[in-house]
């Protein structure tokens, strides 16, 4: 489908079939096809004149002149047959020649310069022109010329003698004769010429009509008809013109839909396509005439906004932006919500061109982005900050994971009801030879961002399983291994025979470890996740709910996916002994917990006042600071054997 454009001269060019770019053109074959046809006729007219004039003077008993005319009659029928043989220019030279004598005769048999056959040359001429040269017309008129001369120098030398005829009826026939013929000719031309002018002007409109489809190529997009880059371009350029004589603002606004993909995904890229020209429709509504709303490229499109009086203003806009989009669109009878992000670069503050004005206005839509969604934000020099820092740090965890800079540190977790360790989680840890260790909350994201997650993330569960055998080597009992899983690498394919792969290598039985997943990772993608944990949970692998209490703690998914534990987010914990309500909350995750059939891991224990409330509660495991942070491999080994020694005394 094609959205309807504004009224405007380039949007109203035809949008046909690239074969009505250029005009179809003439091929000899029909050129030659219409003069073969015109020769035929002309042919036709010349033998039926001829033998009106030869009965004429066969009536009239000339007979030296009925057989001349009549001889010409023959040669005129050869010269048509040469023509239905596609013969042409054998035809046409058959003709001329046949005329040119047979009239040149007549006219120094009969009258000479007062012969009817002088009537006939210029018809000849006509022929000529029509189906013949330049060169060959000329040489004709010339020969037409001579001939003349040579008619009247015979006739005043006293060479021949031209006797003048009386008017008869029979001369007046055959005066109309050739005026009848030679007004075919004239006729038939003028109406070749008057089709060709029709056709000229045809492919005049044809070529008009193909540039303002090029025009329409070159600077709009084909399904909305909204300006593209180039045109964004060149129309940013003359704003920026407009504010800065004008000394007032302009502002580039970088908008893309937050669920658009869902739409297309869903409903068809049909569906999707109305759904961008409605939202082009709305853009437009949302601006001023002098102002542009662009599409760059699928669902992100460009306002361009000139002689701004202050960010105020612009924020307005933006304003009324969010909102219009913020209602329903009715696609195939669907109500559906299409919300998006918003960035705002300014003019001449954020940049002076538009490459830099954009690149800042699509950092600014990102952080919307991370704001959330269904927002807008202006640009700000600390976003730029963030964007090279985000760099550096993906570079440095590129090469990070090959220089042995990760580790991987175990926070062991406690059954609260006996106090012995029953397992510990891993946590990736980055100690960078320059900066130290790097909190994951800085490069776990950046990970995620540029796919070297799931690179990181099947080193980890390697390394983990690994341990987690060595650990049963050692004596330290049958723990269990906690490893976070971050949706990005969970939604691969082959997040199965990563965790399978991992198991064998180490000779770890499956029970051994516990895949920690996110609430939003089981609620974006219910149906394959749901598919992939059957399919482990066959082998013995264990589930859990991470930070369950901060996302959206939908019970519909706990009884869906049949995972095993949650673990309380740590914010939780740490607030109990000051917060009411933080601590109302543990308790009903606790008891709905419960009531599911589900364990309980508490996260952030760091007192035993804590400890002894989340025990009252029936918290059935727990780890924090109150024992031990996240140690070294080796560190936890100690820390275990330690911790069983002084169980055992």
């Amino acid at each position: 489908m094609v959205c309807e454009p504004k009224d405007t001269p380039d949007s109203r060019a035809p949008m046909n079939h690239p074969s009505a770019i250029t005009p179809p053109p003439v091929h000899e074959d029909m050129v030659i096809a219409l003069q073969k046809r015109r020769l035929h006729q002309i042919l036709r007219a010349i033998v039926a004149a001829f033998l009106v004039a030869c009965a004429l003077s066969a009536f009239k008993g000339v007979w030296l002149t009925t057989a001349f005319e009549f001889g010409a009659v023959l040669l005129l029928l050869y010269a048509l047959r040469l023509n239905q043989q596609d013969q042409l220019s054998r035809a046409t030279g058959v003709m001329v020649t046949t005329l040119v004598l047979v009239l040149s005769g007549l006219m120094a048999m009969d009258e000479g310069l007062h012969d009817e056959a002088v009537l006939a040359f210029p018809g000849l001429l006509v022929f000529a022109s029509m189906f013949s040269s330049r060169r060959l017309f000329l040489a004709l008129l010339s020969l037409v010329l001579a001939l003349f001369a040579a008619v009247y120098a015979l006739g005043a030398g006293g060479v021949l003698t031209f006797a003048p005829q009386p008017q008869t009826i029979g001369r007046l026939v055959l005066l109309a004769v050739i005026l009848l013929v030679t007004a075919l000719f004239v006729w038939l031309l003028a109406g070749d010429l008057r089709r060709a002018m029709r056709q000229l002007e045809t492919d005049k409109r044809a070529l008009i009509d193909s540039h303002a489809r090029i025009e329409v190529l070159a600077h709009r997009e084909s399904l909305t008809h909204l300006p593209n880059r180039a045109l964004a371009k060149d129309r940013l350029e003359q704003l920026i013109s407009l504010s800065r004589r004008n000394q007032t603002m302009a502002a580039v606004m970088f908008l893309d839909l937050d669920n658009f993909k869902t739409v297309n995904d869903s409903l068809g890229h049909a569906a999707g396509d109305q759904l961008l020209c409605q939202v082009a429709q709305r853009l437009q509504e949302c601006v001023r005439d002098s102002d542009t709303v662009a599409r760059l490229a699928g669902d992100e499109f460009l306002l361009l906004l000139g002689d701004m009086a202050d960010e105020e203003a612009i924020a307005a806009t933006a304003t009324k932006v969010m909102q219009r989009l913020g209602t329903v669109f009715n696609v195939n009878g669907l109500d559906i919500m299409a919300t998006a992000s918003l960035g705002v670069a300014v003019y001449p503050r954020d940049g002076v061109d538009m490459d830099m004005l954009l690149k800042n206005a699509d950092l600014a839509m990102y952080r919307a982005k991370d704001a959330g969604r269904n927002a807008f934000r202006f640009f700000d020099p600390a976003m730029n900050e963030s964007v090279v820092e985000h760099l550096h740090m993906a570079s440095g965890l590129r090469a990070a994971l090959g220089n042995g800079e990760l580790r991987v540190h175990y926070q062991p977790q406690f059954d609260l009801r006996s106090g012995r360790i029953v397992g510990a989680e891993a946590l990736l840890r980055w100690k960078h030879p320059n900066l130290g260790f790097i909190p994951p909350n800085k490069f776990i994201p950046v990970a995620e961002r540029t796919g070297l997650i799931n690179d990181v993330g099947a080193w980890v569960l390697e390394t983990a399983c690994r341990e987690a055998q060595e650990w049963r080597t050692q004596g330290l009992g049958d723990l269990v291994v906690a490893v976070n899983v971050s949706p990005i690498q969970f939604r691969r394919d082959d997040i199965e025979r990563e965790v399978g792969n991992a198991l064998e290598r180490c000779a770890l039985p499956p029970s051994a470890i516990e895949l920690e997943l996110t609430e939003s990772l089981l609620v974006a993608d219910a149906q394959h996740v749901s598919a992939v944990l059957q399919r482990l949970r066959v082998l013995g692998v264990k589930f859990a709910i991470d930070d369950f209490g901060t996302g959206y703690s939908n019970l519909g998914y706990l009884q869906r996916f049949a995972v095993q534990r949650l673990k309380i987010d740590q914010s939780f914990v740490r607030n109990m002994g000051t917060s009411a309500h933080d601590e109302g909350i543990v308790r009903a995750i606790i008891e709905m917990a419960h009531c599911l059939q589900l364990e309980v891991v508490a996260e952030g224990i760091e007192d035993a006042v804590m400890l002894s409330k989340l025990q009252a509660f029936g918290c059935e495991f727990g780890q924090g600071f109150y024992w031990s942070p996240a140690l070294p491999a080796a560190e936890f080994t100690a820390f275990v054997q330690k911790h069983h020694a002084a169980t055992a005394a």
